[in-house]
């Protein structure tokens, strides 16, 4: 479309972070995310169909529903029970390791754990291994990755740091589930897994590039327990509990629209369509984090998200629950871009290794509780799904918590 007149946009400048090391980041999260959005976003509702259909679950109480959901229970149990029992000691090993080392071993990990999943009617108890070498990666990885970006990120450029990186996070995933999808449908779930090895291979050519200097900080148990005792943290610790329920029920919802609609492929096109919607707000949005204080829109938000929840289990066609996460990803794009801002800002010091190892800790403490609730929904509830969002939108109002000031 020709244009009659011409305007002179005077548009923000971004100070976005670009040192090697930033670069690389960016390069090794995006890989990931990829082929965690083509391999696991269809992960809940592979869980769902093992537990309903292989002959090894037959154990598991109830329905096909309640069958399906406990397999997803199980499966997250063990991961957040081996995150919280390994963490403080796999902190440890990565302060004498390093970070490239620790990263490398959790991308290694998490290329075991592909394999396993990849493996064609394989065992039962095969998913239950994964399931535990998945936490273990869980502590290697982000633990690591968290403390590096928190450290390369300038202060005042957080959000826009953060803003571009959910940008381009958001291309690939729009990509992924419409894919994914198709390829399930033409291959079956193992061809997800052979891609999402690929994917694993070249985020490990960007991790051996980085240049990183030796941790110094060190993690304990002690440590942990004193952080735990005081306030502010346990102010932070029901914000990041918030998160996590908000999260895990977001990993659920795609099980919940394949329920409604039958089709794996749809869901994929479904999820795809609604981020393309969406993601072209993150670079206004991380300018806008980093140049206002007043968190209003941030509360505005996270209001929103929280009536989204309880309208989900109102939606019953394909248009209806496009509308529904086209809205919600908008505006989850401001509410957690600014959470997340706020948290990177937490951790910066001295002591970032440590609080964001101890951050993992306290997720995996929520994420406990969270699983054995939702294992009790779907047993003892005729109405599990609203029973689910509704503690969705509770975890979002709890989100609102975070407050930028650091640890005393």
């Amino acid at each position: 479309m020709p244009r009659t007149r011409e305007y002179h946009l005077h548009l923000p400048y971004f100070h976005v972070d670009t040192s090697k090391n930033m670069s690389l980041l960016y390069g090794v999260r995006i890989t990931r995310d990829l082929v965690m959005k083509l391999a696991m976003f269809f992960f809940p509702i592979y869980l769902y169909i093992h537990g309903t259909s292989d002959s090894f679950w037959q154990f598991l109480p109830g329905s096909e529903l309640q069958r399906g959901v406990s397999l997803l229970v199980l499966f997250y149990l063990i991961h957040r029970l081996t995150v919280l029992f390994t963490g403080i000691g796999i902190g440890k090993i990565t302060t004498k390791i390093g970070y490239v080392k620790a990263i490398s071993i959790g991308f290694s990990l998490f290329a075991l754990f592909l394999s396993l999943l990849y493996m064609n009617h394989n065992p039962g108890w095969i998913l239950l291994l994964a399931a535990f070498i998945n936490g273990l990666e869980t502590n290697f990885f982000w633990n690591s990755y968290f403390t590096l970006m928190s450290k390369f990120a300038l202060n005042k450029h957080v959000g826009q740091d953060l803003g571009l990186l959910q940008f381009f996070l958001q291309i690939a995933q729009a990509i992924a589930p419409a894919l994914g999808g198709l390829l399930i449908v033409s291959f079956g779930f193992p061809s997800l897994f052979m891609v999402g090895l690929v994917g694993v291979l070249i985020a490990l050519i960007f991790v051996l590039q980085l240049d990183l200097k030796k941790e110094h900080d060190v993690v304990s148990w002690g440590e942990f327990l004193s952080w735990t005792k005081e306030g502010t943290f346990l102010r932070l610790s029901l914000a990041y509990a918030g998160q996590y329920l908000n999260n895990a029920t977001l990993v659920l919802w795609p099980l919940y629209i394949f329920l409604i609609l039958g089709s794996i492929d749809r869901v994929g096109i479904l999820y795809t369509l609604s981020l393309f919607l969406a993601m072209i707000l993150s670079f206004a949005v991380g300018f806008y984090v980093d140049h206002r204080k007043n968190k209003k829109p941030f509360y505005l938000s996270g209001s929103l998200l929280s009536l989204l929840w309880l309208l989900r289990v109102q939606v019953v066609s394909f248009w209806q629950i496009a509308m529904i996460d086209t809205i919600d990803k908008i505006t989850a794009n401001f509410h957690w871009l600014f959470f997340d801002s706020i948290s990177m800002k937490r951790g910066q010091g001295g002591q970032a290794f440590s609080y964001f190892v101890y951050r993992e800790l306290i997720t995996s403490l929520a994420a406990i509780l969270f699983w054995l609730i939702v294992g009790g929904l779907f047993l003892f509830l005729s109405q599990p799904w609203l029973a689910l969002f509704v503690l969705a939108a509770v975890g979002v109002m709890f989100s609102l918590l975070i407050k930028e000031h650091h640890k005393p």
